[in-house]
C-alpha cells in the first residue's frame, strides 16, 4: 500500500478510525492507525493485559503437532506467533495491512514468511489446502465481509485442519455470528469444536474494561 504523508495519516485516522473501541472497516485508516501505533503496540497491549493471542495459542496447540503450518491473519507485530512459540515449533506465515507492524513481526524471527495484504480482499494470497490451521485474533472488528473471509480460510486450510478466530461479544450480536456459525455448519464447511464464553478482552483499558468481552471460536474444516 502506498504510504501517506503525516498529514494524510492523521486525516485518515480522524476521519476513518474514530476510536479503538468503535473500530473501522476503512482499509486506509486501519493501515495508518496501526502503522502509527506499531512501535508502542506490544508494550501498550501488555499494559492492558491483552491475553487473546496466548489463549489462542494454548487452544490451538492442543490440536497441532510440531512442524505444522499456520496462517496468521492480521498478524500485526507478531503476538500470536510469539505465544505459539512457547507451546511448540510451527511454520507460521503472517498477513497484515500494516507495513510497520510487519517490520516488527519480522524482527521476532517467529515467522517463515510475512506479506502485506488488505484483509478486506479475498481470495487471500494462499493456495488451496496450504495450511494445517489458520488463526485470526483481534481482527474481525475490521472486516466488512466476515463470512467471505472465513469461507476463504476454509479454502486455504486442509480438510481436517483448524480455524481459530476471535470476535468481540458486542459485534458477535450486532453481526449475528450465531447465524454465520450455523450457516457454515449447514454448508459443511466446518464443524465447531469450541465457542467460548465471553472472556475479558482488554481488562486494563478504561474504554473496554468489562463492557466489551471476547469470544474465541475453534472449528475443524470439513
Amino acid at each position: 500500500m502506498a504510504r501517506n504523508d503525516d498529514t494524510d495519516i492523521r486525516a485518515d485516522i480522524k476521519n476513518g478510525f474514530p476510536s479503538l473501541k468503535e473500530g473501522s472497516t476503512n482499509s486506509a485508516a486501519i493501515a495508518a492507525f496501526y502503522d502509527e501505533w506499531a512501535k508502542t503496540y506490544n508494550v501498550t497491549l501488555k499494559n492492558w493485559d491483552y491475553q487473546a493471542p496466548e489463549n489462542a495459542a494454548a487452544s490451538l496447540s492442543q490440536h497441532l503437532k510440531p512442524g505444522d503450518s499456520i496462517l496468521d491473519i492480521g498478524c500485526g507485530t507478531g503476538l500470536f506467533a510469539k505465544a505459539m512459540s512457547r507451546h511448540m515449533d510451527c511454520q507460521i506465515e503472517g498477513l497484515d495491512i500494516s507495513e510497520a507492524s510487519l517490520e516488527i513481526a519480522k524482527k521476532s524471527g517467529n515467522y517463515s514468511r510475512l506479506r502485506c495484504h488488505n484483509l478486506q480482499t479475498t481470495p487471500l494470497p494462499a493456495g488451496d489446502n496450504a495450511f494445517d490451521a489458520a488463526v485470526c485474533v483481534g481482527v474481525m472488528t475490521y472486516i466488512e465481509d466476515a463470512a467471505g473471509l472465513l469461507a476463504d480460510l476454509c479454502r486455504v486450510v486442509r480438510s481436517g485442519g483448524y480455524i481459530l478466530f476471535t470476535q468481540r461479544d458486542d459485534r458477535w450480536a450486532e453481526k449475528d455470528f450465531d447465524s454465520l456459525m450455523n450457516s457454515f455448519q449447514q454448508r459443511r464447511l466446518w464443524t465447531p469444536l469450541k465457542v467460548s464464553k465471553a472472556m475479558p478482552y482488554l481488562p486494563k483499558n478504561e474504554e473496554f474494561s468489562d463492557s466489551i468481552r471476547v469470544i474465541q471460536v475453534l472449528c475443524q474444516v470439513a
